[in-house]
């Protein structure tokens, strides 16, 4: 927009285009409001929710290499634990699947529509966890991660921090520490 003083045979020079240009500039920087704050870029934590009995828990989504739903195909292990449910043939792969709610506490998981297979490395093999309940997957920030504030429960060795998100505590449970356990280990009786 020229200045109402300027002629419009005065923008033909140079000098006064450069001019206009030069006015132009000064009047969008005087009205030019800032750049919006950038926010805080939070990192997450990913996680599967499932239960064990009435105690909730979020396992790495890292360490969860498949879910399955649960298969009453299994192959029994003669000689095993009443927690090894059996072995799997995932495409090809056997696959250990164990009762994680009755090695961990004694009782036999219910099953339901809803109950799966968490499968995870053991060692370089995989196995095969039955939970009761999945309930999804989440992401955590993970600045909101805390030590675990249970002290000597059943899970301890297998909780070692938790997440408070929206008023619940998702205690993280550790399939390394559970593959690392030698009760877990060893299935035969």
């Amino acid at each position: 927009m020229p200045n109402d003083t300027m002629e419009s045979a005065e923008l033909e020079s140079p000098q006064a285009v450069v001019q206009l240009l030069a006015e132009l500039g000064q009047r969008s920087r005087s009205h030019a409001k800032g750049l919006p704050q950038q926010a805080l870029i939070q990192s997450y934590w990913e996680g599967v929710m499932f239960y064990v009995g009435e105690s909730r828990f979020v396992a790495p989504l890292s360490g969860v290499k498949e879910i399955l739903n649960y298969s009453s195909s299994l192959t029994l292990v003669p000689g095993s634990k009443p927690w090894m449910l059996g072995v799997a043939n995932v495409r090809g792969t056997l696959i250990p699947v164990i009762d994680l709610q009755l090695f961990l506490i004694g009782r036999k998981t219910r099953r339901s529509r809803r109950s799966r297979v968490l499968v995870f490395t053991m060692g370089s093999s995989l196995s095969g966890v039955l939970v009761g309940e999945m309930v999804g997957m989440r992401h955590f920030a993970k600045e909101t991660a805390r030590e675990t504030q249970s002290g000597n429960n059943i899970f301890s060795k297998y909780v070692q921090f938790e997440f408070d998100q929206d008023g619940m505590t998702w205690p993280v449970f550790s399939l390394s520490a559970l593959a690392e356990d030698t009760a877990f280990q060893i299935a035969a009786t």
